[in-house]
């Protein structure tokens, strides 16, 4: 029979113990996992304003780039009162101010008629004052002649009294005369002065007189208009100022008005559309979520190894990733390592990470660049199952005789 054959026996050994080192090389050379998923994060579009949507929005699998409009959105009832106060107030404003600024130049006009009346009477009054002071002084002249005449007069007159021929009544006379033109020369002297005094005063702009005040009518009313001028100019700018700040409400309001009239939505990065909840004229909601965006920049795939591999499994570690139905390895690198009770997130999340098993560890790994990070046809392969194989430095055997020597002990 040739069962009893030696070299049968032999060759069937031979393939026996080739065969149980295939299946157990493997695993005491590294680990070897099989529930390892493609995984990636996606950006959550929320909308920013009440509102309905625009225009179609990107579909679900269109790949997008940075920058590109996703999705706008349109708000016809949003509320315009408070900015179509400050318009009023703002144009208010603006006609307080021209309507001041027109009362200001009639008055700045009137006030330049009243100068030049002013003026007028200005040098009417000094050229009338100049003419009474040249009569004066030719009156002084006349009085001074009159004076010479009565001190010749009174010196012959003493003369002939000290002869005999005239009388000391006479004499005493033309005495009284000579003392009245000597009056009249000091009172025309003084009127001369006065009215110098009056003439300068005119010419600096006081006018003295009897029943007047220190300035006409003309300059009294002057003054005035140039106080309500001042008072003008005062408004005026209080005005200004005032439309210069509510213009910058305006400005401020008609941002936020636009703001919530209008939104584009822009992807912050290159992507696929992985989900969408809306059609063009859906009605949305502030903060309703609209779709959301997958991120193939940063792929990483989450597996479960026993927990006895924990510590020879580290940040940092390399592993080789293949996908199932592929030839194709891709290089990973371990993140976290994370015992099988550790909680983590899951929304943000676009495929399930693999449940947990009692003495599992849960291990993720970034995958490395490759052609899966600009696949957007395939969603980036991710959800796509994969076999995750880290190798080890040695078979374990210390390891496994210490484990085991513990747990019989």
């Amino acid at each position: 029979m040739i069962w009893n054959h030696r070299i049968v026996r032999i060759t069937i050994g031979l393939v026996l113990l080739v065969l149980a080192a295939i299946v157990f090389l493997p695993g005491l050379t590294g680990v070897t996992s099989l529930d390892g998923t493609v995984n990636a994060r996606f950006a959550t579009v929320n909308a920013p304003i009440d509102g309905a949507i625009a225009e179609a929005p990107s579909r679900v699998g269109v790949p997008v780039v940075e920058g590109q409009p996703l999705l706008r959105i349109v708000n016809a009832r949003v509320n315009r009162e408070t900015l179509a106060s400050l318009r009023a107030e703002h144009n208010a404003a603006l006609d307080r101010a021209a309507a001041l600024r027109r009362e200001r130049d009639e008055l700045i006009a009137l006030r330049q008629q009243l100068a030049a009346r002013l003026e007028v009477y200005k040098r009417t009054t000094i050229a009338n004052l100049e003419r009474e002071v040249e009569i004066l002084r030719k009156r002084v002249e006349v009085s001074q002649a009159q004076d010479v005449v009565a001190q010749v007069d009174l010196d012959r007159r003493l003369t002939l009294e000290s002869k005999g021929i005239l009388t000391k009544k006479l004499v005493e006379s033309a005495r009284a005369a000579g003392a009245a033109t000597g009056g009249e020369v000091e009172i025309s002297n003084m009127t001369v002065e006065q009215l110098e005094q009056k003439l300068d005063a005119v010419r600096q702009g006081i006018f003295i007189g009897d029943g007047q005040n220190d300035v006409p009518y003309s300059r009294q009313r002057e003054d005035e208009v140039l106080v309500r001028i001042n008072d003008l100019n005062t408004r005026i700018a209080e005005n200004e100022t005032r439309a210069v700040e509510v213009g910058k409400q305006i400005a401020e309001e008609s941002n936020r008005v636009d703001s919530l009239a209008s939104a584009t939505v822009f992807a912050s990065f290159d992507g696929v559309v992985w989900s969408s909840n809306i059609v063009n004229g859906s009605n949305v909601l502030l903060n309703n979520e609209l779709m959301r965006v997958l991120d193939c920049r940063e792929l990483f795939v989450d597996i479960l190894v026993p927990e006895v591999d924990y510590d020879e499994i580290y940040v940092g570690r390399t592993a080789e990733v293949r996908l199932f139905g592929r030839g194709d390895v891709f290089k990973a690198v371990v993140l976290s390592v994370r015992g099988g009770s550790a909680i983590i997130e899951k929304d943000a999340f676009a495929a399930n990470q693999p449940v947990t098993t009692a003495r599992s560890a849960r291990i993720r790994l970034s995958l490395a660049p490759s052609t899966l990070n600009s696949d957007f046809a395939n969603f980036c392969q991710v959800g796509r199952s994969v076999q995750v194989r880290l190798s080890k430095h040695d078979v374990g055997i210390k390891k496994w005789i210490e484990s085991l020597w513990f747990s019989i002990s």
